[in-house]
């Protein structure tokens, strides 16, 4: 069970005396937490921090590039007419935000797909109104309670998962272990403000989880390593799937949403 710690604690206590605006302590909450919130296109997407990151520092660099390429080509073809936010792991996209209308949606999830080096896109795109902008404070709220409570969890590699938030949905994205995978998503479904938590996992054997670990959780979680659990070594995304997917039930406040396996 997630408890937050004194550190965290502390600051939001020290945000209240001081009267901080809310939308610039959430930044700096999130850069004590070693990870800065980005605000695009309406939603909330979470960088990892390079050392600890489960990807090569190369793949780190080219997911940055695809994510640039995705939101120029959505910007060249469609302009302000949609909120789209890109966030490449692995070289696998998932796309959150609004469009108004179903073609533009699939028109997107193509434009996404033909950017080089992309492997798998991963729509999630919603048709509707644009976000307004307190919709996008509080997302960006819900990423920072994520952020921070994944750090206060003992044997969950908080650095190793990318968060992305969109209207109270939590996408979670990552190189996990079953175990690590579940407690994320239990974690965050059990916070307030979340209306779902959907998990885009590649997962991992435990030793890799653990092997790959072994430094991060030296410093975040006094060296307690991951869970146990049997789990194979292999990918959760899929293309193109929708935001209707069927949901399982969950602990806490949420439904949390696994995306199957690509056929």
């Amino acid at each position: 069970m997630y408890s937050p710690s004194p550190t965290v604690c502390g600051f939001w206590y020290g945000v209240a005396r001081a009267g901080m605006r809310p939308l610039a302590a959430l930044m700096v909450a999130a850069s004590l937490a070693g990870c800065v919130p980005v605000l695009m296109g309406g939603a909330v997407v979470g960088t990892t921090a390079v050392a600890t990151d489960r990807r090569t520092a190369g793949i780190q660099l080219e997911d940055k590039t695809i994510d640039a390429r995705v939101r120029g080509e959505v910007s060249a073809h469609h302009g302000d007419k949609v909120q789209v936010t890109p966030s490449s792991y692995n070289r696998k996209v998932l796309l959150v935000g609004t469009v108004p209308d179903e073609a533009t949606r699939n028109h997107v999830g193509r434009l996404a797909a033909a950017v080089e080096n992309v492997q798998e896109v991963n729509n999630q795109l919603t048709i509707g109104l644009p976000q307004t902008f307190s919709s996008s404070a509080n997302d960006s709220l819900i990423s920072s309670q994520v952020r921070a409570a994944f750090i206060g969890t003992n044997g969950l590699p908080s650095n190793a998962l990318v968060i992305t938030t969109h209207r109270n949905v939590v996408y979670l994205q990552g190189r996990v272990s079953q175990a690590e995978g579940d407690t994320a998503a239990r974690v965050a479904a059990g916070l307030k403000g979340v209306g779902k938590v959907v998990k885009i996992y590649e997962y991992i054997s435990d030793e890799e989880a653990t092997r790959t670990s072994s430094k991060s959780f030296g410093s975040e979680t006094g060296g307690q390593a991951p869970a146990a659990a049997a789990a194979p070594a292999s990918s959760s995304y899929t293309t193109s799937a929708s935001p209707q997917s069927s949901s399982l039930p969950a602990g806490g406040g949420a439904q949390v949403i696994p995306i199957p396996l690509a056929p």
